[in-house]
């Protein structure tokens, strides 16, 4: 019977893999150290992300229930004094700003009442607002996208400088023993390991950063909807006529 491989044995290949990194030329030390920085940018941009997108869902939640219970009344959610801490909200503000451009409120009927039609323009703010929102969300994807590009040439460029090393390390000596291939295609494998597993989870992350930034532009497409049809309802259009 087989007995299982012990803590030591792994310890000792993770303290060879080091070495050879640690012994590699200069010029695969370089491309460690580039793999390295795109390896943290990778991981400070995931973390920063899921946290983003935790306190975008609770600060959403909580403004569009505040929506929902005022039934998108827009003198109510005026008076609550809406902080733009999230996406909604900040288009819910943006179409508010543009509505103060075309309205007035009316004392006697105490409705906002508008000398022209309002759908246009607050159909265009809504639409720079989302794309804004889209814009911000999507920050830290070209960075993803080049690390899941970059890191396995850079890893094909280390292997090919390996190969190269090692024939001519062969050359040079003139001897085709282990010894000599040996060490040259070791630094070639391990660059390929490491640009693959840089890419990897670049790749990966990229992918559904852009699949969560597509949900929420979706649901704020829809509440921008929500939030046109019930300002066109709540404001007056006054005909040149009827201000006579």
């Amino acid at each position: 019977m087989e007995s299982l491989p012990g803590v030591g044995s792994t310890f000792l290949t993770n303290s060879v893999i080091l070495n050879d990194i640690l012994n590699s030329s200069s010029f695969a030390l370089m491309i460690y150290i580039g793999l390295f920085i795109l390896s943290v940018l990778t991981w400070a941009i995931v973390i920063k992300k899921i946290w983003d997108f935790r306190v975008e869902w609770f600060r959403s939640r909580s403004f569009l229930d505040l929506f929902t219970r005022l039934e998108g009344d827009i003198l109510s959610l005026a008076h609550e004094g809406i902080i733009a801490r999230n996406s909604p909200s900040r288009i819910f503000v943006a179409a508010y700003e543009e509505l103060r451009l075309w309205t007035r409120l009316d004392a006697n009927s105490k409705r906002l009442v508008s000398e022209k039609p309002i759908v246009g323009p607050l159909e265009r703010t809504l639409d720079r607002a989302i794309d804004r929102e889209r814009h911000e969300w999507e920050w830290g994807c070209t960075t993803l996208a080049t690390a899941a590009t970059i890191s396995p040439l850079l890893g094909l460029l280390g292997t090919v400088w390996g190969v190269f090393h090692s024939f001519h390390s062969m050359g040079t000596a003139g001897n085709l023993s282990l010894q000599t291939v040996a060490p040259g295609i070791s630094e070639a494998l391990l660059t390929t390991v490491v640009g693959l597993m840089v890419a990897i989870p670049a790749y990966v992350a990229h992918n559904a950063i852009l699949s969560h930034v597509r949900r929420i532009e979706q649901d704020l497409e829809s509440f921008a909807g929500q939030v046109l049809n019930r300002f066109e309802r709540q404001v007056h259009v006054r005909r040149s006529s009827e201000s006579d």
